[in-house]
């Protein structure tokens, strides 16, 4: 008869709708097919009294563990089936109900009715149990006794870890509660394969591969990682570091993993980078008699220039050490261009009385008299058509130092006529005058 193993809190108040439970029409079967059974009678009771404290007392859900049960259930007497009420009974129906090979839970009890070798429980009377476990109380998921399934045979398979092999023997339903069971201890960084919770089987090979805690400090940042690497240069890649030749890696890359080591990455980066200055343009201003006087046209739109220079730059960790200037490349700015106008407007001249002829013995009437140097220019010499004093420029107007002879002061010059003292210019020092159309 299969044993199984639960814990069973304080009951809650029983069934009260009145009604006859289901499996009660089954024992009455049973009785009249094997009357002669105490046996019998004293299992049907007990299966009746199981499924009346299932319906009737709602156990709270918990999670599936791989931990054994911290403290020791209450058993039903028998052999063979173990089943301790930890895990969801939902799982319990799944293992002791039909397999893909059964069809029904009759011939999945009945496989379990011979222990030893002796049939102990008729068929009918195994096929009430299974009817109990996957159609009654224990079949729903939420609300109800969580269950820890254990087989009724144990399975042989092969653990693998750190190089090693060993063979061991479960009676556990999955592959961490296997290795629970053969005390080995899993953290979330450590590898399983196949996956904790997959179903153990007969001859599975189990994997383990145990995580190394290191400590990474890369560019002066340190942090905690966990590693399956079996080199520097593996645990380096799988926490995403990516070296280049010139990076210092401490202990080197090819040295081993041991638990616990400190793993130190110096970046070490050499970069080609470049500055530009600009160089602003200017305007080159051009005269051109074609152009009326005063008048600008632009001619030639300027463009800026610029200075570019190559460095090299040496960074450790980041941070900037050495700056090494490598060439300079200059791009002239373009002057823009404008024409001015210099084409004077035609004046008309006015004629000066010519100097009248001094009878002899006759003197000029004049204030005093200067001997002076005198030269000669036109409007377009002097670029311009207007005089300091605002008059046009034609015969008979004299450029002179104000300072030596004032402005507006008529005077007669032999050899060229009267004049009037009505412009100045940058080269008339001192005794010096400059004749309008002189020549």
């Amino acid at each position: 008869m299969p044993r199984l193993t639960t814990a069973i809190p304080q009951p809650a108040s029983p069934r009260a709708d009145g009604q006859r439970h289901s499996l009660l029409p089954l024992g009455q079967a049973l009785l009249k097919q094997f009357p002669n059974s105490h046996l019998h009678l004293a299992i049907l009771v007990a299966l009746a009294t199981a499924s009346l404290i299932a319906f009737a007392v709602p156990i709270a859900s918990s999670q599936a563990s791989t931990q054994p049960a911290s403290s020791p259930p209450l058993t039903a007497a028998g052999d063979g089936l173990i089943a301790a009420l930890r895990t969801q009974a939902q799982t319990v129906a799944g293992i002791i109900a039909p397999s893909a090979g059964d069809a029904t839970p009759t011939q999945a009890y009945s496989r379990l009715g011979v222990v030893g070798g002796a049939r102990l429980v008729p068929p009918s009377l195994l096929a009430a149990a299974g009817q109990l476990a996957v159609g009654g109380a224990f079949s729903k998921g939420r609300g109800y006794a969580s269950m820890v399934i254990q087989r009724q045979n144990a399975v042989s398979f092969t653990i693998h870890q750190q190089g090693l092999s060993s063979s061991h023997a479960s009676s556990q339903v999955t592959v961490g509660q296997a290795l629970a069971e053969a005390g080995i201890r899993l953290t979330d960084a450590d590898s399983v394969s196949p996956a904790p919770e997959s179903r153990l089987t007969p001859g599975m090979h189990v994997y383990v591969a145990y995580s190394n805690s290191v400590r990474l400090i890369v560019e002066g940042q340190e942090r905690l990682t966990y590693t399956h690497g079996a080199t520097v240069g593996d645990a380096l890649r799988e926490a995403g570091v990516q070296l280049e030749a010139t990076d210092r890696v401490f202990p080197p890359v090819d040295q081993a993993v041991r638990p616990g080591m400190t793993l130190s990455v110096v970046t070490v980066r050499e970069t080609h980078e470049f500055s530009e200055e600009p160089i602003e343009y200017g305007t080159v201003y051009q005269q051109d008699a074609g152009v009326a006087l005063g008048q600008k046209i632009p001619v030639r739109a300027g463009a800026d220039g610029l200075v570019r220079r190559e460095y090299r730059i040496v960074r450790i960790n980041g941070q900037e050490v050495k700056r090494e200037f490598l060439a300079q490349t200059i791009v002239p700015a373009i002057d823009a261009l404008v024409a001015v106008g210099t084409r004077a407007a035609a004046v008309v001249q006015p004629a000066l009385a010519p100097a009248p002829a001094a009878a002899a013995g006759d003197v000029l009437n004049c204030v005093r008299s200067l001997t002076v140097y005198a030269t000669w220019y036109t409007a377009a010499s002097a670029g311009g058509t207007t005089t300091k004093t605002g008059t046009a420029v034609y015969k008979g107007i004299v450029a002179v130092d104000p300072s030596v002879i004032p402005l507006g002061t008529r005077m007669y010059i032999p050899g060229y006529g009267y004049g009037l003292a009505a412009d100045t210019g940058g080269g008339i020092k001192g005794n010096m005058i400059d004749l309008a159309y002189a020549a």
